[in-house]
């Protein structure tokens, strides 16, 4: 069958779209009638920049494709103005100290004021927004049957159970500054609870409560959610609004490295260095933490499938090397479905909505990470340690690792809410960004590793892991 079609290249704000429109009936190209293929899991890829995306409006088939940056541009960025800022800081320590001070206080301070404001107004309605849209899209992916209820089941699962052992690991390698002696007060646990649900729907964003932000996002998701077909204008305000704001995100974390470069210099300009020394064990907690993630994947499919070590690691390591070199999970995608589906023995099925889905909501290495940062700038800002305040660590860290967007610039929103909760002042962004140059090359690549991990076990739960495949040698062709 032949038809005349417009293709069209559309440049906005350097980035890029391909958008092919056919006017007619309403033909969907990409529904291949199996329900794994669903508008969620599709989604899903257009946003990552895999896939296209299909859309029927005013009588015409739309297809869109979007492709997404690459990542690596600004991290060289934010590597460039943390070696840019300690450079003209050394040059400016041979000015007079007014001028420093001026430069510190006067000029550097109130831009570095502006943009937290910044983030801070646009965090809040991100996560809410995140969480909404996650949870009514649930309903999409419930209805495949048991497959989807079980993977979501499994993946909201082992990031708690994966992340509470690393909590209490990397507790040791901080000096947390306790309060009452760190004796444990039930009525402030109990009190902390209470305090996650608001009076009404609206303190929670004119007060910026993050925890209150996310149960409000909760209830109204899991009522859309209730409300099936009835909610379709709300979830597409919800949709809409979620685009609109994740590209402003996209475009303020475009200003991220000139935000980092100017805080690191007043840091040098006003002699605190000492902010700098701990941040090391950011890095080495995570690395240890990751590795005890790894550990317990490697055991667990091992012993329970009865494959060799070595067998599975060489399956596995060429994912987790694209994913590491690249701190990309969208350029890792199709090795991570060949892996999955050729090597690994996982059915089909599992894999053609499993790994776009567990790239989204499944990152215990990004928990883990977010664990790290904040017991670390805990302790570089002196903030007093409870048992109520690690009850909330945990939860807020596995909660962000759930909600976090797949966004350039998602990174730097969960920081935010993360310290806005735990009571960490708002310097400790810049640090954390600096950081984060790191730390997201070792979270993406641990993500996909137990993502992999993770299939294989829900498939083999299922019964729809081919073993044989998954025990045999890999050759190198």
């Amino acid at each position: 069958m032949e038809a005349v079609f417009v293709q069209k290249y559309i440049k906005r704000l350097n980035r890029i779209r391909l958008e092919l429109s056919l006017p007619g009936e309403r033909v969907d190209p990409f529904d291949t009638g199996e329900e794994e293929q669903s508008q969620v899991m599709r989604g899903l890829l257009a946003n990552m920049g895999v896939a296209p995306s299909w859309q029927y409006k005013n009588g015409e088939n739309l297809i869109l494709f979007t492709p997404k940056k690459k990542k690596r541009s600004q991290m060289a960025s934010l590597a460039l103005s943390v070696i840019l800022a300690f450079l003209c800081g050394g040059v400016c320590r041979f000015l007079p100290e007014s001028v420093r001070t001026f430069l510190a206080n006067e000029l550097i301070s109130p831009v570095f004021n502006r943009f937290m404001g910044l983030l801070s107004a646009i965090a809040g309605p991100m996560v809410f927004l995140s969480i909404v849209w996650g949870i009514y899209g649930i309903g999409d992916m419930a209805a495949m049957g048991r497959i989807g209820k079980r993977m979501i089941g499994r993946f909201m699962l082992m990031t708690i159970l994966l992340t509470l052992p690393v909590c209490v690991f990397a507790m040791p390698f901080f000096s947390l500054k306790t309060g009452d002696g760190g004796k444990f007060d039930f009525s402030e646990l109990y009190q902390m609870v209470l305090d996650i649900v608001p009076g009404n729907f609206f303190t929670p964003f004119t007060e910026g409560n993050p925890m209150q932000i996310i149960f409000v996002a909760v209830l109204i998701g899991i009522a859309m959610l209730i409300l099936g077909n009835k909610a379709t204008i709300a979830a597409a305000f919800v949709e809409q609004s979620n685009y609109i704001i994740q590209l402003i995100m996209e475009t303020v974390s475009s200003f991220v490295p000139v935000f980092v470069f100017g805080s690191i210099l007043s840091m040098i300009l006003g002699n605190d260095f000492s902010v700098f020394l701990p941040a090391y064990k950011v890095v080495l907690v995570m690395l240890m933490g990751d590795a005890i993630l790894l550990a317990v994947y490697l055991v667990l499919v091992c012993t329970r499938r009865k494959v060799q070590l070595w067998v599975l690691l060489k399956k596995m390591m060429p994912t987790f090397l694209i994913a590491l070199t690249t701190a990309s999970s969208s350029a890792a995608f199709g090795v991570n479905m060949e892996c999955c589906e050729k090597d690994l023995g996982i059915d089909r099925r599992i894999v053609n909505f499993g790994i776009p889905l567990g790239q989204v909501i499944f990152m215990p290495g990004v928990s883990v990470m977010f664990l790290a940062v904040g017991f670390c700038m805990a302790e570089i800002y002196g903030v007093t340690v409870s048992p109520a305040w690690l009850a909330m660590a945990g939860l807020i860290a596995i909660v962000l690792a759930v909600a976090a967007p797949p966004i350039p610039g998602g990174a730097l929103t969960c920081y935010t809410i993360l310290f806005v909760q735990l009571k960490i002042p708002m310097e400790a962004v810049a640090i954390t960004i600096a950081l984060n140059v790191i730390l997201e090359f070792i979270t993406t690549a641990v993500n996909l590793f137990c993502l992999q991990a993770e299939l294989v076990e829900l498939a083999a739960s299922l019964d729809m892991l081919d073993v044989r495949k998954l025990r045999e040698e890999k050759y190198m062709k």
